[in-house]
């Protein structure tokens, strides 16, 4: 079926849905291509917004229909059907087919290597059975499961089984994107864990026989270090029997949050030592922590409609940031996700593709899980608790889970419990939910008989559909340093509400050093005149972590930028902040290693077309590679030493002490192969007891054109792996030399184990190659035009998926006339593809400008 003729969807137009669903009876005959589905509905009017009777449904085959046990014949159309109805209350009764094994875009109810599996949001459930797929719509749940299966598992508690089935109850009212089915050959890894008030949950997390069984022990770990720190923290308990996670190989996302029974790609909550390094368990540390804690801000109080998206998904990405720097370093952590912030979603801010967190409109809601809604939607409630302090911001989290538990919530409803609690006037603090783009603040200061004066000035460029914006509120953490480095005004914060405005300090000896936006206090861009000597100084004495890191970063940034545009030499500011920061044993290793780092090939792009300079992705690529060389020459006395204290002794572990060490470990083995034509690296890569450091040796051999016999020898060792060989997939794509990136791209597609169902697979090769600034952008387009050519093949497949992959292409107008016209030329081929779906569809058409 073609998709229907994209309609554009107005939070404006927002109703209610008029009808209340009082409880809801499902029944699931399994069968591979013919699963037939009988729903049983209680139903009555809402009196107050009363409207017709229309249930979505999408791609699902009608049986029968009754009403109070009389036959209907309702109107069935491509989106759903609708059906006269009584006056009062009715019970509503369907059956329908569907067919899971065919099912690739993997929403709703399909099959992953045989085990039937379920995703529900945004708008899966349509394709289960006919219902009302909004969020607002919430019910009690009754489900029957019927199968020649080992393991039938849905939502809630379960309350009877048998031979071929299992009955299972969720006695707390959800909208149908929380629903979720599993039935399979599994089998359980699992624990338990005591809530604060006494109660025994029992945790399970299925996975498939074999391999697979011995990975569970980290992701159950991580279960309950989310559960005790929900309840410590938050004040939240689990609020039924059971938690159920499962890991399935085919899944779009990350993972769901569906209400006790969590489904999660498999390389989100796989772990092992040997297979797995310390990025890949600190991001199911994280993405359990996540879903986990949706149970409370997403589950228990769901989105209105899905504009609210940002309500539940910001909330709870800034809770899962706050839980992993508990379980590390809150500094390290705060400046990761300030480099994915700024890399990420300032790209999406500055282009076509920007959308306020909260969005007014969409076609397709599966294109607005994005950056932009997560994690800048996780940035204003940082803002906010910044703003209103600690403690403030606790009361209004407690009255918000009293106030709207079992609620279907809005950004109203959340800053409504801040403004009762604070008695703060949010009305400035809510324009962040509503203007797209990301503000710049330019400061100037002077300083005159003991007063230092700041002077900012704010402005937001124009997004797509909004070209004025007005003034936001802005906590802007400031810090004044001494001349010889002692910090002479502790972190202050500065609530910046107007255009222009300035901030006096008074008392002052002398003109202090001026430490701005600490802690990254707002999701702003800073734009101030500061020379290197003023970068390096702050990189050596500024007390604040993140403050200290960024003066390196925006020294590395202007070295790369003069070594592209005027070819000269690194400064010595430069070279002599990263040694001092590498000696430096106070520092915290996994810091070091993030000081160490460079900017991003795109990030630099950006900052050169930001500048008004057009970038050369190979220019950059090249200045790049060269300052790692000159940095490693410099410091290469020491680091045979560093390496040599970042060893770590006894049995693996993924703690971020430990963690950190291999990290600044792997940083210095990178300079190193560039010295020693990779001997060390080959030496690591030999002796490697476990994933991290065996895959950073082959990498550090492959950025060097080294590694050919260690490539084919990780690839025979680790096969049968596929979660593995998914890491294989993208470093050889990711680090091929420019010019070879798009044939090696090529290649790994003819390879056995290449399947562009999976999307795992498919992002391991085409988004290694999107991510391959240099070649991705090889000036003869042939990189883009493969990527064009196998999204143009996906979208038939699997359309979800491919219209997030399009976002590779969603920063042409950055690049030359050539450049520009060449990606323009794939853009306008795939809105011309016949079928295209809805999802690629719209990300297209706002890419090229057609949509506001």
């Amino acid at each position: 079926m073609t998709d229907a003729a994209p309609q554009t969807i107005y939070l404006k137009d927002y109703r209610p849905f008029g009808y209340y669903l009082d409880d809801v009876h499902l029944t699931f005959r399994l069968a591979a291509s013919a699963t037939r589905v009988v729903s049983r509905i209680s139903v009555r009017p809402n009196v107050d917004f009363p409207g017709e009777f229309f249930l979505h449904g999408q791609d699902v085959k009608l049986i029968w229909a009754k009403i109070d046990g009389a036959d209907v014949t309702p109107v069935v159309s491509a989106d759903g059907l609708t059906c006269d109805a009584p006056d009062g209350p009715f019970v509503w009764e369907a059956e329908v087919e569907i067919s899971p094994a065919t099912n690739t875009a993997l929403e709703g109810l399909y099959m992953s290597n045989g085990v039937y599996c379920t995703q529900c949001e945004a708008e899966g459930f349509r394709k289960i059975t006919f219902y009302p797929d909004r969020p607002d719509v919430m019910s009690v749940f009754c489900v029957r499961i019927e199968g020649e299966l080992p393991v039938l598992l849905s939502n809630g508690n379960p309350t009877s089984h048998g031979d071929g089935w299992a009955e299972w109850l969720d006695p707390w009212p959800k909208p149908a994107y929380l629903f979720a089915l599993v039935a399979g050959d599994l089998v359980a890894h699992s624990d338990g864990f005591t809530t604060m008030s006494g109660k025994d949950v029992a945790l399970n997390i299925y996975v498939r026989p074999g391999p697979d069984e011995a990975k569970c022990a980290f992701g159950m770990g991580a279960l309950k270090r989310s559960m005790k720190w929900d309840e410590d923290v938050y004040g939240r308990e689990y609020d039924l029997d059971i938690f159920n996670i499962v890991a399935v190989d085919d899944f779009n996302m990350g993972a769901m949050e569906n209400k006790g029974l969590n489904i999660f790609n498999s390389s989100c909550v796989l772990a092992s030592p040997e297979t797995s390094t310390d990025s890949n368990f600190e991001r199911i540390e994280a993405i359990i922590a996540h879903e986990y804690f949706h149970n409370w801000t997403g589950n228990r109080i769901t989105c209105r409609d899905w504009f609210q998206l940002c309500l539940k998904e910001g909330l709870t990405v800034f809770r899962d940031q706050q839980y992993t720097g508990d379980q590390g370093s809150h500094a390290v952590k705060r400046i990761e996700d300030a480099i994915t912030l700024r890399s990420r979603q300032f790209r999406e801010d500055n282009g076509p593709l920007a959308h306020p967190v909260r969005p007014e409109s969409f076609i397709e809601i599966n294109n607005f899980y994005t950056i932009t809604v997560y994690e800048k939607g996780a940035e204003l409630i940082g803002m906010l608790k910044r703003l209103v302090g600690d403690d403030a911001y606790r009361k209004a989290l407690d009255l918000y889970f009293t106030r709207h538990d079992g609620d279907a919530a809005t950004i109203e409803d959340w800053l409504q419990v801040f403004e009762d609690t604070t008695g703060r006037d949010l009305t400035q603090f809510k324009r962040w939910y509503s203007q797209a783009g990301t503000p710049r603040v330019t400061v100037t200061d002077d300083f005159k008989d003991g007063v230092y004066a700041l002077h900012f000035e704010q402005q937001t460029p124009p997004t797509p559909g909004q070209d004025s914006k007005s003034a936001q509120v802005i906590p802007i953490a400031v810090g004044l340093l001494s001349q010889d480095g002692t910090e002479v005004q502790p972190t202050t914060v500065l609530e910046m509400t107007a255009t222009t405005q300035s901030f006096a300090f008074n008392g002052l000896a002398e003109k202090p050093v001026p430490s701005l936006l600490r802690d990254f206090s707002a999701p702003v861009i800073l734009q101030r005149d500061q020379t290197n000597v003023e970068r390096a100084f702050l990189m050596t004495h500024d007390t604040d972590p993140f403050n200290k890191w960024d003066a390196g970063d925006a020294l590395a940034k202007d070295v790369l930028t003069k070594s592209i545009t005027e070819n000269t030499a690194p400064d010595a500011a430069y070279l002599d902040g990263i040694t001092a920061i590498l000696r430096n044993d106070a520092l915290d290793p996994a810091f070091r290693a993030l000081c160490l780092s460079l900017p991003s090939e795109d990030d630099m792009a950006k900052a050169l077309h930001d500048a008004g300079t057009v970038p050369d992705p190979l220019a950059i690529h090249h200045a790049i590679e060269a300052l790692k060389l000159t940095t490693a020459q410099h410091v290469q006395d020491i680091l045979p030493r560093i390496q040599a204290d970042m060893i770590v002794d006894g049995p693996y572990s993924p703690d971020a002490k430990n963690a950190g060490k291999r990290s600044l470990a792997n940083s210095v083995l990178g300079l190193l192969s560039r010295l020693d034509d990779g001997a060390a690296a080959a030496k690591q890569y030999a002796d490697a007891d476990n994933m991290t450091m065996q895959l950073a040796g082959l990498a550090a051999l492959l950025r060097i054109s080294k590694g050919e016999d260690q490539s084919a020898a990780f690839r025979d060792q680790w096969r049968a792996d596929r979660l593995v060989m998914d890491k294989w997939f993208g470093l050889t794509v990711s680090l091929a030399a420019p010019d070879l990136a798009a044939d090696t791209a090529l290649r790994l597609t003819q390879e056995p184990d290449f399947d562009m169902k999976n999307p795992n697979r498919f992002r391991a090769v085409f988004g290694a190659l999107a991510g391959h600034s240099a070649g991705f952008h090889a000036p003869s387009g042939v990189s883009y035009r493969l990527l064009g050519d196998w999204l143009a093949k996906l979208d038939a497949i699997n359309p979800q998926t491919t219209a997030r992959m399009t976002t590779a292409f969603e920063t042409w107008r950055r690049y030359d006339v050539g450049r520009q016209d060449q990606m323009r030329d794939v853009l306008e081929t795939l809105a011309k593809t016949a079928g295209l779906s809805r999802d690629t569809g719209e990300m297209v058409g706002r890419m090229l400008g057609n949509h506001a």
